[in-house]
C-alpha cells in the first residue's frame, strides 16, 4: 500500500571506493581508486524512527550503457528509478546502487571469458557487501530498521543478488566449472579478497570492514540466475524469483549462460528461477514468507500462473 504522496531523492551518496576496472578492455588504464555511489529515495514526511532498507541493483551485463548495446546498465535506468520510488512511497527507503563494471565481452575463448564475467560479478558481489555496510554503519542517519535489509536485482543484478544469498565458501568458487584446465580458480581470492569484500591485495580490492555485518534479511531477482545449484544451502536467507519463462539471456530452468554478442558460454548449467526456489522451499529457507497470507493481485495472478 502506498502511504506517502511524495519521494525525497539524495542522490550520488558515496557509500565506498574501491578499484576501478576497465570498461573498454582493449585500452585498459591503469586501475585506479573510484568512488561507488548510489541515489537514496525516502518517503517524504516520514516520521518513523526505522524504516526498512531495499536495496536494488540494476542490469546491464557488467557494461556502461550502449557499450553493452543496450539502453540500460545504469542505476539511473527508469526500471530502477521507479521501483525505487514506488518502494519510497510503501515506506521503505529504498537505494539505486551502482557497482564496479568492466570486462572483455568480446573474447571468442569460452574459459577466459568465463573468467572475465565471473571476476566481475565477483566484484558486484563484494560492493553489494560493501554497501549494506554502509548503510548499517549509517542507520541513524537514514533512519534504517538494520533487522529489516532486502537485496533485489534485474537481469545482470539478479546474478548478484542470487550470488549474494548463497555463496559462502571458498570450495563454491573452486568448482571444476569455475577454474582453469589445470584446476586454478578462476577467481584468486587471495587477490580479490573473499565473497564478503575483506582481504585481497590493495591493487585490486580495498577491504571492507569485517567488523561491519553483511547480512540481509531477503533476497529477491527477476532475471539472473544463480552459477550452481550445490550454492544453495538450508538455513539461507528466503528468495523470491520472478523470470520470465522464455528469458533469452539467463535460464529459467538449468542451461547454459551464453554472452550474446559472441556465443561464448561463460556458465555451464547455471541454475535459474524454477529450481532456484523450489531447492529453498525443499530446505526450509522460504518458510517464514509461505506461512503468509496474501491477498494482493500479484500473489493472486502469480498463482494462477504458477
Amino acid at each position: 500500500t502506498e502511504v506517502y504522496s511524495n519521494v525525497t531523492v539524495t542522490k550520488n551518496v558515496v557509500y565506498d571506493s574501491n578499484m576501478s576496472w576497465p570498461a573498454l578492455p582493449a585500452v585498459p588504464p591503469p586501475l585506479v581508486q573510484i568512488p561507488l555511489m548510489c541515489d537514496i529515495y525516502e518517503p517524504t514526511g516520514d516520521t518513523a524512527a526505522a524504516r526498512p532498507l531495499v536495496i536494488l541493483l540494476h542490469t546491464g551485463s557488467f557494461l556502461p550503457p550502449l557499450i553493452n548495446q543496450q539502453t540500460t546498465g545504469a542505476r539511473s535506468d527508469s526500471a530502477i528509478v521507479e521501483m525505487c520510488t514506488r518502494f519510497a512511497k510503501k515506506g521503505y527507503v529504498a537505494v539505486a546502487m551502482s557497482y564496479r563494471l568492466g570486462w572483455n565481452p568480446t573474447t571468442t575463448n569460452s574459459d577466459t571469458a568465463t573468467s572475465l564475467l565471473l571476476q566481475a560479478t565477483y566484484r558486484a558481489i563484494q560492493d553489494s557487501r560493501n554497501c549494506v555496510r554502509f548503510f548499517r554503519t549509517n542507520s541513524s542517519t537514514y533512519k534504517i530498521d538494520t533487522d529489516r535489509i532486502a537485496l533485489g536485482g534485474q537481469g545482470t543484478g539478479g546474478y548478484v543478488a542470487m550470488a549474494y544469498s548463497s555463496l559462502n565458501k571458498q570450495s563454491e568458487i573452486e568448482l571444476e566449472k569455475f577454474s582453469w584446465s589445470n584446476t586454478t580458480p578462476m577467481v584468486n581470492t587471495a587477490a580479490m579478497g573473499d565473497w564478503l569484500g575483506v582481504g585481497g591485495v590493495p591493487q585490486l580490492n580495498i577491504s571492507g570492514d569485517a567488523n561491519v555485518s553483511t547480512d540481509v534479511h531477503f533476497i529477491f531477482n527477476y532475471g539472473g540466475a544463480s552459477g550452481d545449484s550445490t550454492w544453495i544451502e538450508a538455513g539461507q536467507v528466503p528468495i523470491v524469483s520472478v523470470h520470465c519463462v522464455l528469458d533469452p539471456f539467463a535460464p529459467y530452468r538449468y542451461s547454459n549462460v551464453i554472452v550474446p554478442t559472441t556465443g561464448a558460454t561463460v556458465i555451464n548449467n547455471a541454475c535459474g528461477s524454477l529450481p532456484t526456489i523450489r531447492i529453498n522451499q525443499r530446505l526450509g529457507n522460504n518458510d517464514v514468507i509461505n506461512g503468509r497470507d496474501y491477498n494482493d493481485v500479484f500473489t493472486t495472478r502469480a498463482n494462477s500462473m504458477n
